[in-house]
């Protein structure tokens, strides 16, 4: 019994020596840690979303500035304020270039889109000054043109100006044209009926070159809208009925100037073509003499003959679409 109580006593402390050593091996060996794999995709794709944002702004600012220079160019701003655009379109071909080598210029688009803005509201105001100055100003507007006529003046000492912010131009000008548009507004009868007077003469202009035959479309579409501005006047629409007799206006004269250039190119082939056939005719007449020609020779018909069914042609004047010199308004003839 002693004999097998010591053995058992040797294999239980030989297996807790045996456990002991297996705990120390084990909390003396630290596994290695894994790279921080998060952290790095996590900054990549932080990357990646600043680096996107940052191009999608940067297209919308380049997109921006794109349609307010489109605007001002609409605007006839290289007509009126050709050195002011010209100094916007070196800045603007400035970024350009530097948008595509790759700097980020959203904020300078941005802002150069609102010079833009602010030089189409100028060129605006401009043209409704020079319209009011045309007519006599009624004394109730006469403050609103001095406000719109100051604000101009200031906009162009601050064009150039460093210190002058685009919000500040942009300001001024919307300013300036919102005054003289309500100028405008009391001026807009009177308008009208010039409006409606030049459109008249532009159509006797296009009717004396058959513009109803030849290009039947469109002279339609103006008198159509000639009429539309009759009857915006009669309901004291005076601003639209303005809108459409210009548009009239404006197709009326370019028939008159695309027929006529056309009829002077067809007139020109002709003078051209009887000089020829006068030429031919005097060769053939020494060649005549020289070697007259005798009997029937194909090719030539007898001097009686008919080449051609003769054609009933519509008038032209039946083309022709009849439109009152006289306007009333509220029964008030004009």
């Amino acid at each position: 019994m002693k004999k097998l109580a010591f053995w058992a006593l040797s294999v239980f402390l030989i297996l807790s020596l045996i456990s002991c050593g297996s705990k120390k091996s084990a909390e003396g060996t630290a596994e290695p840690e894994p790279p921080a794999v998060e952290e790095t995709v996590e900054e990549t794709i932080e990357e990646t979303v600043e680096q996107g944002v940052s191009q999608a702004a940067l297209d919308l600012a380049l997109a921006n500035m794109d349609n307010a220079r489109q605007n001002a160019i609409d605007s006839d701003a290289e007509e009126y304020a050709p050195d002011f655009f010209d100094s916007l379109e070196e800045e603007y071909d400035e970024l350009r270039k530097r948008a595509e080598n790759g700097e980020d210029v959203a904020a300078e688009c941005n802002d150069l889109a609102k010079r833009y803005e602010a030089l189409a509201a100028y060129v605006k105001a401009l043209d409704a000054k020079e319209t009011i100055d045309d007519y006599e100003l009624p004394p109730l507007a006469k403050a609103a043109y001095d406000k719109g006529s100051k604000d101009l003046d200031d906009f162009e000492a601050m064009f150039n100006d460093e210190n002058a912010s685009s919000d500040d131009l942009l300001a001024k000008a919307t300013s300036a044209y919102a005054s003289f548009k309500s100028v405008l507004v009391a001026l807009y009868k009177d308008i009208a009926k010039d409006a409606r007077a030049d459109a008249l003469e532009a159509k006797k202009d296009a009717d004396s070159v058959k513009a109803g035959v030849s290009e039947k479309r469109e002279y339609t579409r103006a008198v159509e809208l000639f009429k539309k501005g009759d009857a915006s006047y009669s309901m004291n629409g005076y601003e639209a009925a303005c809108d459409a007799y210009d548009e009239a206006y404006d197709i009326f004269s370019t028939l008159y100037e695309t027929i006529s250039e056309k009829r002077a190119a067809a007139l020109a082939a002709i003078e051209a073509a009887k000089k020829s056939v006068e030429e031919s005719a005097q060769v053939a007449e020494e060649a005549d003499l020289e070697a007259p020609l005798t009997g029937e020779v194909d090719g030539i018909e007898d001097e009686d003959a008919v080449l051609l069914e003769e054609d009933d042609y519509a008038n032209p004047e039946d083309a022709e679409i009849y439109l009152s010199e006289e306007l009333s308004a509220g029964g008030d003839a004009k």
